[in-house]
């Protein structure tokens, strides 16, 4: 009798929040496709994201916990962000704004879609000062 070779894990489904959250698991899993994609921030997110079934639970997440005031997110994303600042550039986050702007008025509703674009406006103005301002990088 042969012994066969093992079987890889299975990939996981789903999580609750995803479950909870259909539209904007489709948005993340769409807007994050793009940006992967995308030449000017896609080598960012290939060299730092490693588990990307993970990475897109916990944006689920993030998002859900921004739009609803629900979620599970616990992650730090400043702290994230700051650690891969020597990657980053004032305009990747200008790019990042683009895309995701134009995923969530494809995606979503009209009234989710502006509330989303609002919150990630003032995320990326924080994470720009967290970054580049005095406090950042170089100091």
């Amino acid at each position: 009798m042969t012994k066969s070779a093992p079987h890889p894990p299975p990939m996981p489904g789903p999580s609750p929040v995803q479950d909870r959250h259909p539209d904007l698991a489709r948005l993340v899993d769409t807007f994050y496709g793009r940006a992967r994609d995308d030449a000017l921030i896609g080598p960012v997110f290939a060299s730092v994201v490693t588990d990307w079934p993970h990475h897109l639970r916990a944006l689920t997440a993030f998002w859900a916990a921004q739009l609803r005031g629900r979620g599970t997110y616990r992650g730090q994303p400043i702290a994230a962000h700051r650690a891969m600042a020597d990657r980053l550039s004032p305009e990747m986050f200008d790019r990042w704004l683009a895309l995701w702007q134009a995923t969530t008025a494809e995606v979503m509703s009209p009234a989710d879609a502006a509330a989303l674009q609002s919150r990630a406006v003032r995320i990326a103005v924080v994470l720009r000062a967290a970054i580049f301002d005095a406090g950042g990088p170089g100091e």
